[in-house]
């Protein structure tokens, strides 16, 4: 029972079990997203957004990248704001971040912001997702970058994998064939996909023109 009151806040964390899921995602997604930085080089003035920033850990790794840059995190979830701006305090004190209750299919962002757009864990969750990744493609500068990082990954040879948490979030495991189709169809291009084989973690890299 308290397994399943866990997973069922992984969409829209709120109260105790809320709580709960949001700081197991910062201890469980720290390596998988240290894993997927490693494909991107960040510079200190970049400009970066973090769409769906849970407990906030992904917001303070990209903090310790940017000088003079600024990272923006957004979360439809008003307990994962609150959560990500205390975890974030110095950062957000420092002006380095900013933290901002928003779904991804309506940025509240001006065309051509950010130089990087990340990703970790949430793609699952976006409700149009062609539409949701051009509207990231909008806020995002030329030669931005979109990172979208995945644990949940289909695999031929364990079909029913993930079965238990899809039926009950409603969601689907990906592959880096369907991910690359979404990137394609939504305008992207240079779409690079990289993989842990031993973690089996998938994460792919895509480029506005």
């Amino acid at each position: 029972m308290k397994y399943h009151r866990l997973v069922e806040n992984a969409a829209h964390p709120n109260g105790f079990w809320g709580k709960m899921m949001i700081k197991s995602m910062n201890k469980n997604h720290s390596q998988l997203t240290d894993w997927a930085l490693d494909h991107i080089k960040i510079n200190k003035t970049d400009i970066i957004l973090d769409v769906g920033c849970g407990g906030g850990r992904t917001v303070d790794k990209l903090c310790s990248f940017v000088g003079n840059g600024k990272v923006f995190g957004i979360d439809y979830s008003e307990l994962c704001v609150k959560k990500t701006e205390k975890f974030n305090r110095k950062n957000i004190l420092c002006n380095k971040a900013k933290i901002i209750q928003s779904t991804v299919s309506e940025l509240p962002f001006e065309d051509e912001k950010f130089n990087y757009v990340i990703a970790v864990e949430t793609f699952y969750f976006w409700p149009d997702k062609i539409n949701d990744l051009r509207e990231i493609y909008r806020t995002l500068k030329h030669g931005g970058k979109i990172l979208l990082v995945f644990e949940m990954v289909k695999k031929p040879e364990e079909p029913e994998k993930w079965e238990k948490i899809e039926k009950r979030l409603g969601i689907s495991a990906v592959s880096k064939e369907e991910i690359t189709d979404f990137l394609l169809r939504s305008g992207y291009q240079d779409i690079r996909s990289y993989v842990n084989s031993s973690k089996n973690w998938l994460c792919l890299t895509a480029e506005k023109e």
